[in-house]
């Protein structure tokens, strides 16, 4: 049955291998190329450092777009074109019959037309991000914070890769029709790829708090419909996860719109000014007036940074890549359950 599930797949894994291969061959080459480059005008670079890195990182947007796009769309490919189709040619074409009135038990059938691809499916996505993540090393040193590329770097495109297959192969049990379940294989992998990041991800590990001066850092103000808003970038530590930034009062608690907008309003007279017709945006008539009215914020409020360090880094992949390993499973048994349990 191995064999036979290896023919049946064979062709499919040999055309994602040769293009694999034919894609590392390129990340070989060209990524030499900018170790090279990189070695030569930043690696040992003194002074005009700022100049040099610049220099390098205007080289390569064309890889970059092509690798990032890549890193996106192939795990949603593997179960688009490899789990959706896999049981849904054999209902389509009625294969299945002859093979559950043979030796071959469905549930042994189902399993290792599973475990054959499914394992072809992980090797090839491993072997597709970390080409993709050692090709970006260099520029990630130099441009990229580490969580900016979460999810196109490293392990997690595995996991997303193997619980697209999965996915696949269940819809494919359910719906029974190939160009069906290959749509629906799509929403639900962009629906859990979306819930993850927003829902889950934020809420894997507690984050890290800092309280800052909102005389360090940015602030602006803006004004709509008579509110003024106090406009704030947060300071959270280099290369971290900002997951929020607010403002807080002395005590420690959030301050609401309308109580900054009439604190604004009653301290800094000259910075809420009402806008012009037409306009939205009000802005203070000189920069005496924005630092005296900063001044005058600092004393009131502060900025609460709520950030996940650099260092917690891989802890997020492995939690990521193992969320989505585990709801590949969960489909697994799925898909075993309506194979197994429903008629033909």
């Amino acid at each position: 049955m191995i064999r036979f599930a290896w023919l049946q797949s064979r062709t499919q894994t040999l055309v994602t291998a040769a293009l694999l291969t034919a894609l590392a061959v390129t990340a070989t080459i060209t990524g030499v190329h900018f170790s090279n480059l990189y070695h030569s005008l930043v690696g040992h670079c003194q002074t005009g450092c700022d100049l040099a890195t610049s220099d390098f990182l205007s080289h390569g947007h064309f890889m970059q777009r092509m690798l990032d796009l890549v890193a996106q769309v192939v795990p949603a490919l593997f179960g688009i074109f490899w789990g959706a189709p896999l049981l849904t040619r054999e209902f389509e074409t009625g294969t299945y019959r002859l093979a559950w009135t043979q030796s071959v038990t469905r549930s042994r059938w189902l399993v290792t037309k599973l475990a054959v691809v499914g394992t072809a499916t992980a090797v090839l996505a491993g072997a597709l991000t970390l080409t993709i993540t050692w090709w970006y090393r260099q520029f990630d040193v130099l441009d990229s914070n580490q969580y900016a590329v979460f999810e196109r770097r490293d392990i997690a495109p595995i996991g997303y890769a193997v619980f697209a297959f999965a996915l696949g192969t269940l819809v494919g049990a359910l719906v029974r029709r190939t160009l069906p379940a290959m749509a629906a294989t799509l929403v639900g992998f962009v629906f859990a790829r979306v819930a993850v990041q927003l829902w889950v991800r934020p809420h894997l590990i507690a984050p890290l708090h800092k309280a800052t001066s909102l005389l360090v850092g940015g602030m602006g103000f803006e004004i709509s419909d008579g509110t003024v808003h106090v406009i704030t970038k947060g300071a959270a530590p280099a290369n971290s996860w900002e997951v929020s930034s607010n403002l807080a009062t002395s005590s420690g608690l959030t301050p609401t719109t309308a109580q900054v907008s009439a604190y604004v309003h009653q301290y800094c007279p000259a910075i809420a000014v009402p806008p012009a017709a037409g306009q939205s945006v009000g802005k203070a008539p000189d920069p005496s007036a924005f630092q005296a009215c900063q001044s005058q914020l600092a004393r009131a409020f502060h900025l609460v940074v709520s950030y996940q360090p650099a260092s917690r880094y891989w802890t997020f992949q492995w939690l990521e890549t193992g969320i989505f390993v585990a709801l590949a499973l969960l489909a697994a048994v799925g898909c075993y359950w309506v194979v197994t349990r429903r008629t033909a």
